[in-house]
């Protein structure tokens, strides 16, 4: 009896455990939430001074991620309960501050305007949602902010349980790349076009970046099954360099590659005017000397490791894998060089105007004439960019809130090749250390559903908006098909999965094409193609 009370007594302790620990488990999750919500009110109650503004609230997520990112990077080759645990809270001290920036935001935009929307200037009508007309969904920074906090919930959520903190060691790294790019762009605010005054745009936007949270989650899940699947380093230096080809090209082709030319060795940015509402662009270009070099040096290293990746994998040639791990380091090496030459050049250089060269005098006009540029001769054109040189050439400057995508691709690129050269040391202790293929998978099967669901609704409240402000539910925007095309991606993930019981390395290729899409959702239209989604 004593033996068998000995083998029956801890199952009937387990639940009570169990139960205590699992709601331990979300704190992290929670805790921030809370923590939020008491510096927000404090920011209503005591004013603007007795809290942080929103600018510097996100650049402290952005070092709590990279910390946490660093703890959790460094606890997948050698496993510490320590590191782990640390990773996790830091990451949710990054998830407080995360939130707490945008909350603190929404208050900082009614104040801008007294809160004048309580009443529509127009008809005198009163708004019943006049509150939620001022969450800070108005341009690209507002929704990095909630992408990277739907990200960082969506982790916090799936760290509930230690075989599933391995989560952030991937999305902790490009949640910080999405914080950075909003860093780069600037909190200055936006005056929203009357026509997006909708009670709508807090809803389809905040699905919009909470769903993209998600679906970056699902991705960095995705690269963890194929790295835990055997999938090698080489295997992934080859799909990087092909991806990083064709992305390349694609862009490209749409006319959105200007400040990287590796045929001329040059990298150039916008030279642009700092004002109190942002950063002016006229549309000129300034080469940054040597930039260009170590960059192109850099890829090539990165291309030629991709073909050294193949002739070992698929030639056997024996000494190649060797000479692709060095020329992986080499182009590290090379493209934090170029990044760092990059920052030094935005500080120091000086004396922009002198640097622009007449035959950019066309491009300059054309875009301070924007819309009316059709209506003027070239010659017109040539002389208006000359005219605004003359005047307002002294103020121009190189800064990072004028070419925040330009900049962040760099250091994409950097991040990409950091984790090749990372998962090339001791990959089989990296495999270790992750939790089974059938956790994994059920963990992207869990957050692509999420994905898809949240998509879906995005559709929905965004076809019902356009109704609402331009008068047609759907017209094949830019914006509006791409979020559609990511949609279907991960509707045939689901129906692979359901219909014909695909699972695995599969699936998690179809996690990662589907975020692919969403980030050129989120970029692309705003850069690169033109539409009525523009405006962010």
């Amino acid at each position: 009896m004593s033996q068998a009370m000995k083998t029956i007594s801890p199952t009937l302790e387990r639940p009570a455990i169990g139960g205590r620990f699992e709601f331990a488990g979300y704190l992290p999750a929670i805790l921030p939430l809370i923590g939020a919500a008491l510096l927000v009110t404090a920011r209503i109650k005591a004013g603007p001074s007795a809290v942080p503004n929103d600018g510097t609230l996100v650049v402290l997520a952005l070092l709590s991620y990279i910390i946490a990112a660093a703890a959790l990077m460094t606890n997948l080759w050698a496993p510490i309960s320590f590191l782990q645990r640390l990773g996790v809270w830091v990451g949710s001290v990054g998830v407080f501050f995360n939130l707490s920036g945008w909350l603190v935001r929404w208050v900082a935009a009614g104040d801008r305007e007294n809160w004048i929307r309580m009443t529509n200037q127009i008809t005198g009508e009163y708004h019943f949602w006049w509150f939620f007309s001022y969450i800070p969904f108005a341009n690209l920074y507002d929704l990095s902010i909630a992408f990277s906090f739907g990200a960082g919930i969506a982790t916090m959520l799936l760290s509930h349980r230690e075989n599933g903190r391995f989560v952030g060691a991937l999305s902790l790294p490009l949640m910080s790349l999405i914080l950075l790019l909003a860093v780069f762009i600037g909190n200055n605010f936006i005056n929203l076009p009357p026509v997006l005054d909708s009670y709508w745009r807090p809803i389809h936007v905040g699905v919009a970046s909470l769903s993209y949270g998600v679906a970056l989650v699902s991705f960095a899940l995705a690269v963890v099954y194929l790295l835990k699947d055997g999938v090698r380093t080489e295997q992934m230096t080859i799909a990087a360099a092909v991806a990083l080809v064709g992305v390349y090209v694609l862009v490209w082709l749409m006319g959105g590659i200007k400040a990287f030319n590796p045929f001329t060795l040059s990298y150039s940015l916008n030279p642009v005017v700092l004002q109190p509402g942002g950063a002016f662009n006229s549309g000129a270009r300034v080469t940054l000397p040597g930039v260009g070099t170590l960059l192109t040096l850099g890829i090539g290293m990165l291309l030629a490791a991709a073909v050294a990746a193949g002739l070992g994998l698929y030639r056997g040639v024996t000494a190649a894998d060797r000479w692709g791990r060095w020329l992986l380091r080499g182009s590290l090496a090379l493209q934090a060089a170029g990044v760092f030459l990059l920052f030094y050049r935005l500080k120091t250089m000086t004396g922009i105007s002198s640097l622009i060269d007449q035959s950019q005098y066309y491009q300059i006009g054309k875009t301070l004439m924007s819309r009316e540029a059709a209506n003027q001769s070239a010659q017109d054109l040539v002389n208006i960019g000359a005219n605004w040189i003359r005047n307002a050439g002294a103020t121009l400057v190189l800064d990072a809130r004028g070419n925040p995508v330009e900049i962040a691709a760099v250091l994409t690129l950097v991040v990409v090749t950091l984790f090749l050269v990372l998962f090339g040391i001791r990959p089989e202790r990296i495999r270790e250390s992750l939790p089974a293929l059938e956790k994994i998978d059920s963990m992207i099967y869990k957050t692509v559903g999420v994905a898809f669901a949240g998509l879906a609704i995005l559709l929905v409240t965004g076809a019902v908006w356009a109704n609402e402000s331009w008068g047609r539910y759907w017209g094949w925007d830019a914006k509006e098909t791409g979020a559609l095309v990511a949609w279907l991606a991960y509707a045939g993930y689901l129906h692979t999965r359901i219909a014909h019981s695909w699972s695995g390395r599969r699936s998690a290729y179809f996690a990662l094409v589907g975020f692919l899409l969403v980030i050129f959702t989120y970029l692309g239209v705003s850069y690169i193609l033109p539409g009525l989604h523009s405006y962010a």
